[in-house]
């Protein structure tokens, strides 16, 4: 009886520090998912500011090597 008692009364001052830890389990949970969605996001982000840059690159390659338009035919005169 005083065995159960003393289990009960220890149980009952571990309660608390039983909660804590595992809001403290959750809280590291919850840090840990957003710490790897923001990851997640700053990979997507880099890929499509890579996938602007090059696209960029491109355009400005294109404009710099476009073929000129070809010149004017000469037309001489005639003569009479």
């Amino acid at each position: 009886m005083r065995a159960t008692l003393l289990a009960g009364l220890a149980l009952l001052a571990a309660g608390p520090a039983l909660a804590q830890s595992r809001g403290g389990i959750d809280s590291l949970n919850a840090t840990n998912e957003r710490l790897s969605n923001r990851s997640e996001i700053r990979g997507i982000e880099q890929r499509q500011q890579f996938q602007n840059n090059q696209t960029r690159m491109d355009i400005q390659r294109s404009d710099l090597f476009r073929p000129s338009a070809p010149s004017a035919p000469i037309v001489v005169p005639g003569r009479r």
